[in-house]
């Protein structure tokens, strides 16, 4: 047999008698000498998981940025930026330009979770997919590859396809843009095939079930306009109600650190175990949390607690855009999902303990200090004994069901019409259970772009909505950031995106540059917009 050398990054699952949680712990660089055995695939796939994670970063200055761009709204109509995260991307800014880091690294995080998958689905198909635990280590790599390949055809609009283990006999190669079609059709086999042989269920929390591939299953039937498709995954989650279910309210989703509702389809684990994510001493998660915590320990009379989020750097928050589009007196959203005002806490104030802090106006340190912020990477848990720890080893969602319920409420829109009692049935599951009165009708793309907003704001869904339905250059040049007008409190109007998206170009990310260049511009020539 022909001897690949391939190189993979092979975890362990550590504490098994005390979690069930997805353990990560890097271990060592092998060759295919030990992959080419069942019990050596399995131990390579969970190598996936820790590479998707690494999205989220550690504790760098820039580890959790492209967590940050792709998943908290960045160049939406519902995000206001203040600074240090990838600000150029953030602002889209002549400085964001075919050579931007984070857009190279996004490229490279996700063709190297395509390489790896890669090898683990070849040396699969040569083991024999007959052996459980080869099929197993065989669909969860095909997940992983297709959610790779669709994460950066929503970003780039144009890849190239490679299926094959690297090996030394074909380092060079021709590269050239494929077709969507090309790209769907890989995908979407990728995808089905992960869906047949996955389960339902997992004995162990983060791993990837069968619901999770239906769900970006569906994801991608809904830019393809295959409403009967979206409705056939989504319905098929659905049926699985045991499993699968919507909380009561959606706060009881994000009110623990270990996000183990039954409405997460998915979500990058975390822990202060060895291989819980974060490297350094002490071992450090991501930085989410501080990334979109105000820093009200600035503020005279506060100091860092867990009951307000613990250290902050206020750099990413919702938008009064956002805010404006829940009924203040019904929904429980607007109330449970964001903090709006703060309460002084250093008892070396007895004169101002306990009471609210006043919002001042025309500030220049409000946006850092003061702005009212998401609470759905508020961690009052791990931080409980050191809530100035520049870190959080909360879980992060990924996916889960309220986006499904949408997505099928969109497809029989679609389909059906707006009076659609499905439709209907499927957006109410978000609307009436924040307090809402039940929608009756008739359903129209506006008001389920509204919701979108509401129940899924931060959770990356709102970019790619807004490009899929041709509405994102429009929304951020009327709502990103916020101005003085819309709120008093700023001292200066934080809008830059208002002005410099430019409709045509930044609905598409660049090519790295880099990667131009590796693959010479006449065989992938530059995004269109960008050359």
């Amino acid at each position: 047999m022909k001897k690949y050398i391939y190189t993979f990054i092979i975890c362990g699952m550590l504490n098994a008698s005390c979690s069930n949680l997805l353990d990560l712990d890097s271990k060592t660089s092998v060759t295919n000498t030990y992959l080419t055995t069942p019990e050596g695939l399995s131990a390579s796939v969970t190598g996936l998981y820790s590479m998707a994670r690494e999205l989220s970063g550690g504790m760098s200055e820039d580890g959790s940025n492209l967590y940050i761009i792709t998943m908290c709204d960045f160049n939406t109509d519902l995000m206001i930026f203040r600074g240090g995260v990838s600000a150029a991307i953030g602002r889209l800014n002549l400085s964001f330009t075919t050579s931007a880091p984070d857009v190279n690294k996004f490229w490279k995080h996700h063709y190297g979770i395509i390489g790896k998958a890669n090898g683990i689905i070849s040396i699969a198909e040569k083991i024999g997919l007959e052996n459980s635990s080869v099929l197993q280590a065989w669909s969860e790599a095909k997940f992983f590859r297709s959610r790779s390949y669709f994460e950066l055809w929503k970003r780039f609009d144009r890849l190239y396809i490679n299926t094959e283990i690297t090996t030394v006999d074909n380092l060079q190669r021709e590269f050239k843009p494929a077709t969507t079609e090309e790209l769907m059709t890989l995908i979407s086999t990728d995808l089905d095939d992960a869906i047949t042989n996955l389960d339902w269920s997992t004995a162990q929390r983060g791993r990837v079930t069968k619901a999770t591939a239906k769900h970006v299953r569906a994801q991608v039937a809904m830019w393809e306009k295959d409403w009967t498709k979206v409705i056939e995954e989504c319905e098929d989650i659905f049926e699985q109600s045991s499993l699968y279910s919507m909380e009561n309210k959606t706060e009881n989703i994000f009110n623990s650190a270990e996000l183990t509702s039954r409405e997460v389809l998915w979500s990058f684990q975390y822990s202060k175990n060895l291989g819980g994510g974060g490297s350094g001493t002490p071992l450090g998660g991501h930085r989410l949390a501080i990334q979109t915590t105000a820093h009200l320990s600035k503020v005279s009379g506060c100091i860092d607690s867990p009951e307000q989020g613990g250290y902050g750097w206020g750099r990413v928050y919702p938008n009064t855009y956002l805010l404006s589009l829940y009924d203040q007196a019904k929904d429980t959203r607007y109330k449970e999902l964001f903090v709006h005002r703060y309460v002084y806490n250093d008892k070396n104030f007895p004169d101002r303990f306990g009471k609210e802090v006043p919002l001042p106006k025309n500030s220049s340190t409000y946006l850092e200090t003061l702005h009212f912020m998401s609470k759905k990477f508020f961690d009052q848990w791990t931080l409980i004994d050191n809530p100035s720890f520049g870190s959080s080893f909360k879980d992060l969602i990924v996916y889960r069901l309220a986006e499904t319920y949408l997505m099928a409420s969109e497809a029989y829109m679609n389909r059906d019409g707006g009076m659609s009692p499905d439709a209907l049935r499927c957006y109410n599951k978000t609307w009436k259970r924040a307090g809402n009165d039940t929608f009756i009708g008739p359903l129209t793309q506006d008001i389920l772009v509204d919701e979108y907003a509401r129940e899924l704001n931060f959770e990356g869904v709102r970019w790619p909505l807004l490009k899929r339905l041709g509405l994102l250059g429009e929304r951020v040049k009327a709502h990103y950031g916020e101005s003085k007008a819309e709120n008093p409190c700023l001292d200066k109007d934080f809008t830059e995106c208002r002005t410099s998206f430019v409709i045509g170009k930044h609905e598409r990310w660049p090519i790295p540059q880099e990667q131009v260049d590796l693959m010479g511009k006449e065989n992938f020539p530059q995004n269109k917009g960008w050359d």
